[in-house]
């Protein structure tokens, strides 16, 4: 979604084209990374028109990015005054290029998505002093910054005038913001019938390049048994989906390279594959090796989807387990989304399936109980997750676990002790 800012350059730009449009920036990180700036990208007239007569040209591309913008905001700013008699009130005039501009945008936007700031520090001062015309359509929002403020002063102005533009912004965008916020994601890879936590099906031989490159191919079976999950899914890449090697060869600032799998006790293995990157843990049982946990990226969709049998190998659900292996997960993910420069929501999910038979575990009996139901399944999209809002997601989940089981609920002060936070 595109923000169109019109500006003027008649007036200092610290004080106006550059304050303003810094404030714009700052407004939109508060509402949402999916929110951009266009500018106006006509020449200056102090620059690249200089000595050419008449307007600069406002080409049609301009007009169709005004054409096509969420929200429109433009500096009217007075830059001049009309000639008058003796008596007379000189009429506020703001710049032509703006004007124009202006007017275009009022045919093909509605009120609302029209946003004006001016300077009182070059007027106009009040409402009453702007053109008729404007006066009567759409408020103002002004701020003050002259030549004598220091650059502290004029930082203050730029933040106070971010949160004015973010309430304007939000308001003219209510319906897409709303839109955005009740969206539950991207989707990702489909997981099996009756069984979120798994892509594959039943009986799946995972084969894959030797971990370092050469000959040859690796294999090895999946192993069916209760399991919990993680997988996350991105909405998109500013410089497109990294490629397979990149992720395979990402080195994780706390150790270890590509995709981890929330269980990484014992041997395990991986490489490229036919759908991006395997990660995953080995169990051997008479003789056969079978993958217990596993971490998989999809090249197409960039998704990482993490499965453990492991940890309810014994029947029993750990709630400190999962918790701190799950947050591990998440946020390794999130750093190497970081890195590859996501954009858009960052879809989270997690839960356990097959849990029928398994019990959560406690030191007394009486504090144990058996599931009730098969599964868990809890899913939340965020354009930003902070530390806090990867532990609220990760107490949501065990809450999830604890009602399944039967058993009081964790809060999030249990849960930071858990992990040590």
């Amino acid at each position: 979604m595109k923000v169109f800012w019109s500006w003027q350059s008649d007036r200092p730009g610290k004080l106006c084209r550059n304050l303003v449009q810094g404030a714009i920036v700052d407004a939109l990180k508060m509402l949402s990374d999916e929110l951009a700036l266009e500018e106006s990208d006509r020449p200056e007239i102090d620059h690249d028109t200089k000595g050419t007569p008449g307007m600069p040209l406002i080409s049609e591309t301009i007009l169709d990015k005004i054409t096509a913008a969420g929200t429109f905001v433009a500096d009217i700013t007075t830059v001049g005054r009309s000639e008058v008699g003796e008596g007379e009130i000189a009429r506020e005039l703001p710049n032509p290029n703006v004007l124009i501009e202006l007017g275009w945008a009022w045919a093909r936007l509605t009120d609302e998505k029209i946003i004006l700031v001016a300077n009182k520090a070059f007027g106009p001062q009040r409402y009453e002093d702007l053109p008729f015309d404007i006066r009567g359509r759409r408020a103002v929002v002004f701020y003050e910054a002259s030549a004598t403020m220091s650059g502290a002063e004029r930082k203050k102005v730029q933040d106070d005038l971010a949160k004015e533009l973010r309430s304007a912004i939000e308001l003219s965008l209510t319906g897409w913001l709303t839109a955005r916020a009740n969206d539950p994601g991207p989707a990702g890879v489909p997981s099996r019938d009756g069984d979120p936590s798994v892509w594959f099906p039943v009986g799946k031989v995972f084969e894959h390049q030797p971990f370092h490159g050469g000959a040859g191919q690796m294999s090895v079976g999946s192993d069916e048994a209760p399991r919990l999950y993680v997988r996350m899914v991105p909405e998109g890449f500013a410089n497109g989906v990294p490629a397979a090697l990149v992720v395979h060869q990402f080195q994780h600032r706390a150790g270890g390279t590509g995709p981890q799998p929330m269980y990484t006790a014992g041997s395990g293995d991986g490489g490229l594959n036919d759908e991006g990157v395997i990660r995953y843990g080995i169990k051997t049982t008479d003789g056969v090796k079978t993958a217990w946990s596993a971490a998989q990226w999809f090249e197409d969709t960039g998704e990482l989807w993490s499965f453990d049998t492991a940890r309810l190998s014994d029947g029993f659900f750990l709630l400190n387990s999962f918790i701190r292996e799950a947050t591990e997960v998440i946020e390794r993910g999130i750093a190497m989304y970081d890195h590859f420069s996501r954009t858009g929501l960052l879809r989270i999910e997690a839960g356990g399936t097959d849990l029928k038979g398994t019990n959560w575990f406690a030191d007394t009996s009486h504090g144990r109980s058996m599931a009730r139901r098969n599964q868990v399944q809890v899913s939340e999209a965020r354009r930003k997750w902070s530390d806090a809002e990867i532990i609220a997601f990760v107490t949501s989940a065990g809450a999830a676990f604890a009602n399944v089981y039967g058993v009081p609920k964790p809060d999030e002060n249990l849960v930071r002790r858990m992990l040590d936070r």
